[in-house]
Order: C-alpha cells, then structure tokens, then sequence
C-alpha cells in the first residue's frame, strides 16, 4: 500500500516513545529533528538538503545544520546544500524579502534562496534540476504558525514540485502548530490563489507541517508549477509519490499543547502573544491600519493616524516600513494595545470596520484602486480589497462587510454572519483533518 511507509515510520517513532506519560508532562515531548533514532537510519547513504531558518533548533537549543552534520558519520549521510525561504536563513529579513544565493560562513555549504528572483528575473520558488543534481533528500524542519498566509507551507508546495518532477524524496522534521487546536476562516478558493496561499486549506488551518505535507501528497494537491490553477490537482503524473515521504514526527505532542517558541519565526513574530493574535490581525494588511509593523510590538496592536481611533494607546511608526510598503509609515498612530491572548477571530476587522464608518472614512477602495493603495491610505479603511481575499481565501468578506452595512447590522450580527457562512465548508474539512491527524 502506498500509504504503508508514513504509517510505518509513524507507528515506529510511537512504539518507541509509548512508555513515556501524557504529553501534559513536557519534559518527555520530543520535536521530529530531536528524534535521530527515528529518521537517522532512514538517511544512510543519501546525500541532504536541509531547508532551515533561524527557527531550526533541537529541544536542546543545538540548530539543526549543526546537529545533522555532527551525525553524518553515525548515520552515514552527507549534508551538502541549505535552501533558504522568505525571512532568509537567520530570519532577519522582513516580510517580502529572503536571501540572495551564498555560501554559508558558518559551515561553507552553498545556500539557495527559495524566495524572491533572481538578478535574471526567474522566480526562485522552484528550485532547479542543476539546484537539485547532487541531492537525494530534502528535509524541511522550519517553525510555521498556523495560518496559510504564513508562507512556509507555500515554499514546501513550491519545493514539492521541483522534487516530484527531478524524483528526489522528502522528510519532514516535525514541529508544533502554537494555534493547532484552531480551524478558523473560509477555505481558499481557486481564484485567490497566490504566493500567500495556494492549498484549498482554512485560513487558520489547525494541522503541524507534517500533518500538512501529508495531507498535500496523499489529496493530490500538487499544481505543475502552475500557481494560477488547480487544474493538475489529483493529476497522478503530476503528484509526489507518497513512498518517497518521509514524516518524523514529535513525541507526546497534541493539538492543544501550550507551546512557547524558542525564537521567532519571522521578525514581525516577536512573541508568543503576537503568534496568538496573527490569525487575528493578518486581516489588517490589506487595510489602512498600521499592526504595529515598525513598532516595539508587532501584531499585538493596531493604529491609524487619526485621534480619534485611539482606544489605550498610541505609537510611532518607523518609516523603513515603506521599504515593504505597509501603510503610516512615519507617522503617530492611535488605536489599541492587545495584551491577552484570543482565539482567531475576524471581530477586530468588523470593529474597526465600524470604527472607521462612525468617523466618516469611506470603507474600500475598489479593485482598480488598488495599485495606489499607500497613496489611499488616508481615505479608505480597506485599501487593498484583492490583497484582502487572498488573505481570507476568497472576495466574500469584503461582500459581507458591505452588506451588513447595507442591512444596518451591528458588530456581533456581522460576526455572525460572516462565521456562519464558513461553516459548512469547514465541517468537510474537519472531516479531511481527522484523516490526517498524527496527534490528539
């Protein structure tokens, strides 16, 4: 069965840690690249590409190039390449950025970005059949968050081709979800597809990279290197053979599981309570509304530059913002400092969306408007109404917020709304999670 060879890794990496206590008791959870016993044998003889960020460390704090090349002569492999994804190999790039190709200083492997283009004009998502000659097996071990517009989970579909087509094999060191006990927001549409999002996933998808890559390959997600359409989706020609995945999973990990990360994931992710409220705020990129980009504490508050939005704070934003151009860049903004901890929720956009109404803003720029959304900035509430359903996954919100303005709906009545036209889809996907769950 093709099945067969994920479960039976999954089955071996469980028998080995069966005797441990409850995942409560953290002292014995394990991440995937701490599990050497598990996936070191499965390496010998291959040559590896680790595709890593600052994000890549053992339980112990050791990263991961170097844990996996002290283990090259126990195990028998040899680490030869880095790939290298949005944010860069040590995470200090911002949002839009990555690394152009080097050589890692450190260990003297060749990096290559799987971000951005290159000084030809090629887009790099795809690594290349010369990019991949001297490899054998990739292994992904990067810390994503949880929401499909954080575009870890696009870079491994990205990846996935390259690897299917050049017929190279895939390992997942495997890493917590810090929002995995959530399912939350419509499901991407085709036509929404785009370098936020490219699997028909929620918005807040509840699954660990591993769970993600599996459930990827085995619905036949794959898109031929055609990032506008799904038409070579469950293509058998077109697939990545599911003999060729390799998921190393945690141990004594659940969905649900407090979990504090030990650096950030990317550098507008600074804390935990920010990771908790990005499902919550990413709304607010496509807005006029600043989310605390280019303050001490992005995405845990939001601000305008108008008094009148004040609510408990007020701050300055750093004008090198306009480099990734987000919006007040260089200006006082006021809004709210959120100091807790919620479950996603689209009810700060409607408050805002509100908020904006009552002082006299128009509320969305239209489609053709778009392309000068920063120059709109002072005008329209929802400047950038495309990039707005990218990030939800299809133009429906936008619908709604206009209509529940047109029916004279207030905030809790428009929260409803908008959540209740999500949830038949969500059932059928709650149904395609359970297949795919490797944790309670």
């Amino acid at each position: 069965m093709k099945f067969s060879l994920i479960k039976w890794i999954t089955l071996i990496a469980i028998f080995i840690t069966c005797s441990f206590t409850s995942v409560a008791a953290t002292p014995n959870f394990k991440l995937g690249v701490d599990r050497d016993d598990v996936y070191g044998p499965l390496l010998k003889g291959k040559r590896i590409a680790l595709m890593v960020n600052q994000s890549s460390l053992t339980s112990d704090g050791v990263h991961t190039i170097d844990k996996l090349l002290a283990q090259q002569e126990k195990y028998g492999f040899k680490v030869v390449k880095l790939f290298s994804v949005e944010h860069g190999l040590r995470g200090k790039e911002e949002a839009g950025f990555g690394d152009n190709n080097s050589i890692d200083a450190k260990t003297g492997l060749t990096v290559i970005s799987l971000y951005g283009r290159d000084s030809d004009g090629r887009e790099r998502a795809n690594p290349t059949a010369q990019q991949l000659d001297d490899i054998d097996l990739v292994i992904y071990d990067l810390q994503d968050v949880g929401v499909r517009y954080f575009t870890y989970t696009v870079s491994m579909h990205y990846l996935l081709e390259s690897l299917q087509k050049y017929q190279k094999q895939f390992m997942v060191f495997d890493r917590p979800n810090p929002v995995g006990q959530y399912v939350y927001g419509p499901i991407l549409k085709e036509p929404y597809m785009s370098g936020i999002g490219i699997d028909p996933v929620p918005m807040v998808h509840g699954l660990t990279s591993g769970e993600f890559a599996n459930m990827m390959v085995q619905e036949g997600w794959l898109t031929n290197f055609d990032h506008r359409s799904w038409s070579a989706h469950h293509q058998q020609k077109y697939q990545f053979p599911i003999d060729n995945l390799f998921i190393i999973p945690m141990a004594n990990y659940q969905h649900d599981m407090p979990y504090s990360l030990p650096v950030p994931p990317s550098p507008s992710l600074k804390t935990d309570l920010s990771v908790a409220l990005y499902p919550s705020l990413g709304f607010f990129e496509a807005t006029s509304v600043n989310t605390g980009r280019g303050s001490d504490h992005p995405f845990e508050q939001i601000g305008f530059s108008d008094k009148r939005f004040y609510v408990n704070t007020h701050y300055n934003v750093s004008d090198a913002i306009a480099k990734g151009g987000w919006p007040q860049a260089g200006k006082t903004v006021y809004g709210e400092r959120i100091l807790q901890p919620v479950k996603p929720t689209v009810g700060y956009l409607v408050d805002w969306w509100f908020k904006f109404k009552q002082n006299g803003y128009q509320l969305a720029a239209s489609e053709g408007e778009e392309k000068d959304y920063l120059l709109n900035q002072q005008r329209y509430f929802v400047s950038r109404p495309l990039w707005l359903a990218k990030v939800a996954g299809d133009n429906q919100l936008l619908q709604q917020l206009l209509l529940a303005t047109k029916q004279g709906l207030n905030k809790e009545q428009t929260i409803e709304m908008i959540e209740q036209s999500w949830q038949a889809e969500l059932n059928n996907y709650h149904q395609l999670r359970e297949k795919y769950r490797l944790y309670p």
